[in-house]
């Protein structure tokens, strides 16, 4: 949830380390006007979980896409996109998380300009070392 001690602590983040673009998810609001400098581009589904893409406010963004399943949403600035993702975690939502990978991601990726900014949570590991606990 986004208490405003969190907001706080984030726009405190984004101000002491010049962050300009900042990829977020597992975000519980749409509007995130209380971020001075910042303008925000959210998809909430409808279980109240989401992405966002927050940018300086010089920073415009074009051609916003978000998935129907609010896994993931694509952005333009200039010849850059944007793409943030937030796969589903857990063994048991192993179906689930390739989706991600293999029919929505691509969607998000087509037409793509030249340059490309990529992040979120993909909740995946490639071998055991690569985790703490019971591996996915």
């Amino acid at each position: 949830m986004a208490t405003p001690p969190r907001i706080a602590m984030l726009e405190d983040c984004l101000q002491k380390q010049e962050i300009d673009t900042i990829l977020l998810q597992e975000v519980t609001r749409p509007v995130f006007d209380d971020i001075l400098g910042f303008a925000a581009y959210t998809s909430i589904g409808t279980t109240g979980l989401g992405t966002m893409i927050l940018t300086r406010d010089h920073i415009q963004l074009k051609n916003v896409v978000c998935l129907p399943s609010v896994r993931g949403m694509a952005a333009d600035f200039q010849n850059v996109a944007t793409v943030n993702i937030y796969a589903p975690s857990g063994a048991e939502r192993r179906n689930g998380r390739e989706k991600v990978f293999s029919n929505e991601l691509p969607y998000l990726l087509r037409g793509i300009p030249p340059s490309l900014m990529v992040g979120g949570d993909f909740n995946s590991v490639l071998t055991k070392l690569d985790a703490t606990g019971h591996p996915n």
